[in-house]
């Protein structure tokens, strides 16, 4: 957004941004920039507090009465922090797989898991009237066949129904990432993305079939494959769960 300021601008049109990443915007020089210390993907703040949100954008639009720039401006406040009371109970029981259900059906504890997050993402879908899920054309449930197989067996498993198999690990994946983040978006207490983040990564069936995925994803013969495995699959924040180096 920095660099394309400089030709709106060069069009005789004012602009100003919201700024993540400070380093980034001094780099790119802008005519006006508001720098906030929030958590990146969210410019105004936590979620469902409008009227931090409104005094965001309100910082934001007041520098354009500056009449030239460059003019990089920080934001006085910090983002509300989620009170740890507030944690208490958000995240549901997860299913328990019994050694029996993992013989006859490796994907048993994530489709379970599944089941039992459907409610929470129903009531995130009816608030919210949105969803991030659907870039994969398969099924949930289909895409957690295909990973906990995949998982389970110590190789890929071959593509289906018209994708390749690189096509379902990364957008299977994203959609089942999106599935569980939305879902505890659902339920009680105020989260942030980190605290979402590392439940998925730490303590999820899906957290743990994606962090045995990446290391047989690296080892694939599939070119494709690997560059999921290395890139996508898991956050580079969560990478030494899987057992190895970047």
């Amino acid at each position: 957004m920095g660099a394309l300021a400089h030709y709106i601008e060069a069009a005789g049109i004012a602009t100003t941004q919201i700024s993540l990443i400070r380093v980034h915007t001094e780099k790119t020089n802008p005519p006006r920039a508001l720098w906030v210390s929030f958590e990146l993907g969210r410019p105004l703040g936590v979620p469902d507090d409008k009227d931090f949100q409104h005094r965001v954008l309100k910082a934001a639009l007041d520098l354009l009465d500056a009449d030239a720039g460059p003019l990089l401006v920080d934001y006085p406040e910090d983002a509300p922090a989620a009170a740890a009371e507030d944690m208490d109970g958000w995240v549901c029981p997860m299913p328990v797989r019994t050694s029996a259900d993992a013989e006859s059906n490796p994907a048993s504890t994530l489709l379970a898991e599944l089941s039992s997050l459907r409610q929470w993402y129903d009531m995130f879908r009816e608030k919210r009237g949105r969803t991030s899920v659907g870039v994969c054309s398969l099924a949930l449930e289909d895409v957690a066949v295909f990973l906990a197989g995949s998982a389970a067996g110590g190789t890929v498993q071959s593509s289906t129904n018209g994708l390749t198999s690189a096509q379902i690990l990364k957008l299977g994946s994203e959609d089942l990432k999106a599935f569980y983040s939305e879902a505890a978006l659902a339920m009680p207490g105020n989260k942030d993305a980190r605290q979402i983040s590392n439940w998925i990564w730490e303590d999820t069936e899906l957290g743990r079939t994606l962090l045995s995925l990446r290391p047989i994803c690296m080892e694939s013969e599939d070119e494709a494959v690997q560059r999921v495995g290395k890139l996508t699959l898991v956050p580079h924040s969560h990478w030494h769960l899987a057992g190895g180096s970047p």
